[in-house]
């Protein structure tokens, strides 16, 4: 059986589903992605986040996923099947200790 992992905008075809938040420069290249899950909640964490030094908000079920390839740079909605935890980052922010980082598999 093959799942596809895939960015999504209308329809979303993965079993798990989320809303981007916003995106940031990941050291390592690519980009974090910040997002909201919307059906799976035991995945992600309560938290408020922030951005450019200010308050962006508190959501129910943030977690971050990182996106080397940048392949999800202008989606809304990320959609997927599959993914593996995946370490912290080195030099990470302190404010995002805590909070889920994943990678989407396929």
């Amino acid at each position: 059986m093959v799942v596809l992992a895939v960015g999504c905008d209308d329809k979303c075809t993965g079993s798990i589903e989320t809303t981007v938040l916003y995106a940031r420069p990941a050291p390592a290249g690519g980009r974090n992605i910040y997002v909201d899950v919307v059906n799976k909640p035991d995945l992600g964490v309560k938290q408020t986040l922030l951005y450019e030094g200010k308050e962006f908000g508190t959501f129910g079920h943030v977690v971050i996923i990182n996106d080397p390839a940048s392949r999800y740079a202008s989606n809304r909605r990320i959609c997927f099947s599959k993914f593996q935890a995946a370490p912290a980052e080195k030099d990470g922010d302190l404010a995002e200790t805590g909070i889920p980082r994943i990678t989407v598999t396929e």
